[in-house]
C-alpha cells in the first residue's frame, strides 16, 4: 500500500511542478514544504490503517465465518467476475451466492466496487494483512 501512496505522492509532485512552475522547477522553501505535507499524508495513512486494522479483524471474524466465504473474499480482487470465483471454488457457492454476499459485504464495508469493471467487488483488507487464514484460524509467526 505505501508503494502506492510513494507512486501517487511522486505523480502528485511531477504534475504541480509542470503545471504550476515555469520550466518546471520548484524552489527549496517550496520543494519542503511538498515534502512536509507529503510525510503528514503518509503519517495519517499508517494512523488510520492502524485504527481500522481491529474493526476490520471483527468484522472479518463475525461475517466471514466459514472457509469458503474467506476464500470467495481473498478471490474478489476486482478484477474476477462472481462467474470467475464461482468457477475457482470448483462450484462451492453458486454465481448468484457470491454476489448476494459481495451486497452484504459491501453494506459493512469490506468491499468496495472495482474501480476498472462494473459490477465487481475487491476486498479492502486482504486476511494475511489481519493476520488470518483462509481456514479460519490466524497465521503462525
Amino acid at each position: 500500500m505505501l508503494t502506492r501512496v510513494n507512486a501517487k505522492s511522486y505523480v502528485f509532485r511531477e504534475t504541480l511542478r509542470e503545471n504550476h512552475f515555469p520550466g518546471g522547477e520548484m524552489n527549496s522553501a517550496t520543494e519542503r514544504m511538498m515534502e512536509d505535507i507529503l510525510e503528514h499524508e503518509r503519517h495519517l495513512l499508517r494512523l488510520v490503517r492502524f485504527l481500522a486494522h481491529r474493526q476490520a479483524l471483527l468484522l472479518v471474524e463475525e461475517n466471514l465465518t466459514k472457509p469458503i466465504e474467506r476464500r470467495v473474499y481473498e478471490l474478489s480482487d476486482g478484477m474476477r467476475s462472481s462467474r470467475d470465483i464461482e468457477k475457482a471454488v470448483s462450484k462451492a457457492v453458486t454465481q448468484r451466492t457470491v454476489v448476494t454476499w459481495w451486497q452484504k459485504w459491501r453494506r459493512l464495508g469490506l468491499v468496495e466496487q472495482s474501480p476498472i469493471y462494473s459490477g465487481r467487488m475487491r476486498q479492502l483488507m486482504p486476511l494475511a494483512e489481519l493476520g488470518l487464514t483462509i481456514e479460519g484460524g490466524e497465521e503462525e509467526s
